[in-house]
């Protein structure tokens, strides 16, 4: 509780003193976002001795923005918390959890001159398809960036850089190897009528092991390109990731995604696509690594909405999607999605570690409805199932075991209210 004053105290008096400035706008806003979950095998297969749990989760947040002429600045607290998680209760009532408060997004935004500003802090970033960076909205607490970034923006043109280097601590030089240690990046793009290109460039830095402080340095580049018009829409994206220094060995890998949605009738469009992502191959005696890492890139949804590949397989990725969206009122949103998942590489069997796998990892029906039913509140309601294959399994490691059928069902409300003054 002490912590959650000390927040919102902090808030008020930001607000407070940015009210006393001229030009000014501020805006204070909120989020409320509980969410029920049926999990019967999100992510990973379950065993029919296993049970279904179903639990709620919510997120809420505070925030406060303020603008004038010549600066932005945005803090943002949230709690998120499991429905009957609380660590502080007696057997007379709960009284809350000591851990669920944390900083979301603080940042300022200086506006050196119309084309060219600088943005400090922490903040939400998302570029292009969000293949590599991505706001990852799904995940409850989601993802921010501690970074420096310097915005030009000109006409039909908009250049990005952004810079991050991190630390644990002020005194030791040692990082965890699963974090990112430097996460440095540059984003163009560039719009003409109807479509838009662009480039970005990510250099990303990982110690080696979480003893160390020797770092392991690699580059991702891509090029991405979109047509939009009333009736079709259409998007081809390229990646390419290798090893900049000689630390932690070879990587070359690569990603292709290509979609094209067509407007059917006026409320129904109907999309297909390919994403292919590069593995290493078992047969293969090469010594480079070639998976290709996402990064910061969306999970959710862009691999089915069972998440079983929000880790890309070892022996990479390939997924055939049909997407049917039918939008029968303007607030309402339904979706239909079809995946066809297998694997860009060989795999031995685990059973008889001569003979290859079939790559075929199964396929995935997502259905999801979205209808904003009040200004400020939409509601959200998912379901998805998978069916296996004996290649899955062992991708899981879930192999020799009876399985349930994977299933998993979300209803979603999210309530944003939010004023100027």
């Amino acid at each position: 509780m002490i912590r959650i004053k000390i927040n919102l105290c902090g808030m008020l008096l930001l607000c407070s003193y940015l009210a006393m400035s001229q030009d000014k706008k501020i805006q204070i806003g909120a989020e409320l976002r509980p969410r029920f979950l049926v999990d019967n095998g999100y992510k990973s297969p379950r065993t029919t001795n296993d049970d279904t749990p179903a639990y709620t989760t919510q997120r809420t947040r505070l925030s406060a923005l303020f603008c004038n002429n010549r600066m932005d600045a945005f803090v943002s607290v949230q709690d998120v918390r499991i429905w009957g998680d609380d660590n502080n209760y007696k057997s007379s009532g709960v009284y809350g959890n000591t851990e669920s408060i944390c900083l979301h997004q603080a940042w300022a935004k200086l506006k050196i001159n119309e084309a060219l500003s600088l943005k400090v802090g922490r903040q939400l970033l998302s570029y292009d398809d969000q293949r590599i960076i991505s706001k990852r909205n799904w995940n409850d607490y989601q993802v921010t960036y501690d970074a420096l970034l310097f915005e030009y923006q000109r006409g039909k043109q908009q250049l990005h850089l952004g810079i991050s280097y991190n630390a644990e601590d002020k005194n030791n030089v040692e990082y965890p190897c699963k974090k990112f240690k430097l996460f440095d990046f540059v984003h163009y793009r560039y719009q003409v009528n109807k479509i838009t290109l662009s480039g970005i460039a990510v250099v990303t830095g990982n110690t080696l092991n979480d003893t160390t402080s020797q770092v392991f340095y690699r580059g991702t580049y891509g090029m991405s390109a979109n047509y939009t018009d009333n009736c079709f829409n259409a998007r081809l994206s390229t990646y390419y990731q290798h090893n900049i220094n000689d630390k932690g060995g070879d990587v070359s890998a690569y990603c292709i995604s290509v979609y094209a949605e067509q407007k059917i009738v006026e409320q129904l469009s109907f999309g297909v696509g390919l994403d292919y992502l590069s593995g290493n191959d078992e047969t293969s005696t090469s010594s480079a690594n070639k998976r290709f890492d996402i990064l910061y890139g969306r999970r959710h949804g862009w691999y089915g909405y069972m998440d079983f590949f929000s880790t890309t397989p070892q022996q990479g990725l390939q997924d055939y999607m049909v997407k049917l969206t039918c939008r029968p009122k303007k607030n309402l949103n339904l979706q239909l999605h079809w995946h066809y998942f297998r694997l860009a590489t060989d795999k031995y069997d685990l059973a008889n570690v001569t003979d290859k796998l079939n790559r075929n990892l199964g396929h995935e029906f997502d259905l999801k409805m979205k209808w904003k039913f009040h200004p400020l509140a939409v509601l959200e309601c998912g379901y998805a199932v998978y069916s296996m294959t004996e290649t899955l399994k062992q991708v899981k490691q879930v192999n020799g075991t009876d399985l349930k059928t994977p299933q998993f069902g979300y209803i979603m409300l999210t309530i944003k209210p939010s004023f100027w003054f």
